[in-house]
């Protein structure tokens, strides 16, 4: 029996149920919960290789699966990464009755986590770009809803991911034609290029940011918190991954002073044109590039506790987006629009979803005592002593991106006559309420979460070493 094969299966099963489910919105999202959870629960403890023994029968699961030629491989170096992505869609499964999303969401979101499984467990990886280039098409099924049918945002997102697996396949099949050793300079320089084309795509890098905005005014916020949870989660495993695979690509003049340029200006492009923005949910997106460019610091430090800081970053971005997704999403759905003017006095009729959606900010930007604020803290005392200007810039990224969050403070409690229907029920009060204690015990108690990151770590063998 093939572990593979069963992550597949089961997610395949998981797809078809929660599809059948689609109109029963608490029932899809207990079931699509917590068979994510279990899947994790597998991916990270079924015992690979080893024999096991179930009702007197003997079983052995083999970690490789070939298809067509191919093969996809569950090991010691996937496997955190795969249990890691199931486990934050249980994350935001778990609440998503409570926003109303399109009947897709719970199918096309298990989809979307197999996918990107997929790519994590696939042979040679670098046809890891086909599989997220059908995760792309299964987030404008997320994105394009029947309250909100613009698809500009899903569109622009096909377009680039599109444009990154055309790079990165061109890259793969270079490689396996004329193969890149240190030796080769000028060959890996131009495979450099094409793969930097590739990831500056999945990281969102100015200007391939652009769906993000467009899909952030257009769509319901939790689906959007859903798919860029998975997608940059994605494509941060695949960047450590080639990291850890290529020797010559850690050894390129340069990749990671580049690395740390392409995150300074992120954080300085999204911090401040996250503060000019009347939209809640565009500040959000401008928030998260510049949250995107301090990953890109982490992984500029080319050091194991910066790539640790890396994953940590990815684990505390579910929390904090889920929590602001949340909020907002409960808000808008009583105000229509998330602008100023829509919103100007939500606070007093919704105060604890204005404050989910307020800490849920706070914690993207890093603020102290939120769930972003730790790794923050550490990745200054990393790259500080060697990186003085890197070091700066992620002060100024918690800075600038809580200013705009402060500022909406006052948007959202303005003295003014807010008109709205009914309040959100008990269910709906306690999941809110939840989401900010979790932002704040994460921020005060790093401990409970941050040994997860270091177990996710663990596959990156050449990279920790």
């Amino acid at each position: 029996m093939s572990a593979p094969f069963l992550l597949f299966s089961s997610s395949a099963l998981l797809t078809l149920v929660t599809g059948l489910l689609r109109r029963r919105l608490i029932a899809a999202a207990i079931v699509s919960a917590t068979g994510a959870a279990v899947i994790a629960l597998f991916v990270l403890g079924a015992p690979i290789e080893s024999p096991l023994s179930i009702m007197g029968l003997n079983l052995k699961l083999s970690a490789t699966w070939s298809v067509l030629g191919r093969s996809f491989t569950l090991d010691q170096g996937a496997r955190p990464a795969v249990g890691f992505l199931y486990l934050s869609g249980a994350f935001l499964f778990g609440g998503g009755w409570a926003v109303n999303p399109n009947r897709y969401f719970f199918p096309a979101g298990v989809l979307s986590l197999a996918l990107v499984a997929g790519s994590l467990l696939i042979q040679p990886f670098v046809f890891a770009a086909v599989f997220l280039e059908l995760t792309a098409m299964a987030a404008v099924l997320i994105l394009a809803t029947v309250e909100y049918p613009a698809q500009r945002g899903g569109l622009r997102l096909l377009s680039l991911y599109t444009l990154a697996m055309m790079a990165i396949l061109l890259s793969g099949w270079m490689l396996s034609i004329a193969g890149v050793t240190t030796a080769t300079p000028e060959l890996a320089r131009q495979i450099s290029l094409l793969l930097v084309l590739g990831f500056a795509v999945l990281m969102a890098v100015p200007p391939f940011h652009l769906w993000l905005p467009a899909a952030a005014e257009e769509a319901n916020p939790y689906a959007l918190s859903f798919v860029t949870v998975i997608l940059q989660s994605a494509g941060l495993f695949f960047l450590l991954r080639f990291l850890d695979t290529y020797p010559w690509l850690r050894q390129t003049p340069g990749l990671f002073g580049g690395l740390r340029v392409a995150g300074m200006a992120m954080v300085g492009f999204g911090g401040f044109a996250a503060l000019s923005q009347r939209s809640f949910s565009k500040l959000m997106a401008y928030a998260l590039v510049a949250d995107f460019g301090v990953t890109l610091l982490a992984v500029g430090a080319g050091t194991p506790a910066g790539y640790q800081l890396a994953l940590g970053l990815s684990a505390v971005r579910v929390i904090g987006l889920g929590v602001w997704s949340l909020g907002l999403a409960v808000i808008r759905g009583q105000a229509g629009r998330d602008d100023q003017e829509a919103l100007a006095g939500a606070g007093y009729r919704f105060p604890l979803a204005a404050a989910a959606s307020i800490v849920g900010v706070l914690s993207i930007a890093g603020l102290p005592l939120t769930a972003g604020f730790p790794a923050r803290w550490a990745l200054l005392s990393a790259i500080a002593p060697n990186h003085t200007i890197a070091a700066a810039t992620v002060v100024a990224s918690i800075l600038i991106s809580s200013s705009g969050a402060i500022r909406w403070i006052g948007v959202l409690f303005r003295t003014v006559p807010f008109k709205a229907g009914e309040s959100p029920g008990r269910s709906v009060r306690l999941i809110l309420g939840s989401g900010i204690g979790l932002c704040i015990l994460f921020g005060v108690f790093p401990q409970l979460l941050f040994p997860w990151v270091v177990l996710a770590a663990s596959g990156l063998a050449n990279l920790m070493n």
